[in-house]
């Protein structure tokens, strides 16, 4: 279980982004918000449009017998066979009034990281969401090439947190 000592907005909105992949792959770096302090790898995290966009195409790199689909009114939902669990079923996920995704429950998120192989492109994407908050002064310099990766990170942590101030 991991710890999460992000603050909330008064109405209880955490601020703090935070980097996830699927348990054992590596994908992403996938930008979040946790729903909660305490989460465990199968708990739900808030994930704008892009990024839920991000992990259906991911998911659908796999023949795991799990796919996904945007609906026309932007609802998101999984499906996966009895291959996948046992059970076979459906989830949907109809995005918060901000237009996020609480995705979560259907396989095991693990924190985004060095221990996670993954390309200088996924690097630099994580390093500017962990920059979110920094003036542009501060920020890391890119190389030419990979400075669009950087801001692509800056700009889906900023949306993610509805770019709210921190407390």
């Amino acid at each position: 279980m991991s710890s999460n000592p992000n603050p909330t907005l008064p109405d209880g909105t955490p601020l703090s982004v935070q980097l996830f992949t699927v348990e054992g792959s590596a994908y992403g770096p996938y930008v979040a918000l946790p729903l909660s302090d305490m989460w465990t790898p199968y708990s739900a995290h808030l994930f704008t449009r892009a990024t839920a966009e991000e992990i259906v195409k991911d998911l659908h790199k796999d023949d795991c017998g799990m796919t996904a689909a945007f609906a026309d009114d932007g609802t998101l939902t999984f499906t996966w066979t009895r291959d996948y669990d046992g059970d076979g079923g459906t989830k949907s996920i109809a995005p918060d009034g901000h237009g996020r995704y609480a995705i979560g429950g259907m396989w095991s998120w693990d924190e985004w990281g060095d221990h996670v192989p993954h390309t200088a492109g996924q690097a630099v994407f994580a390093l500017g969401a962990a920059e979110y908050r920094w003036t542009a002064d501060r920020c890391t310099a890119q190389p030419e090439g990979l400075d669009g990766l950087y801001a692509r990170g800056r700009e889906e942590a900023h949306a993610v947190t509805l770019r709210r101030e921190e407390p």
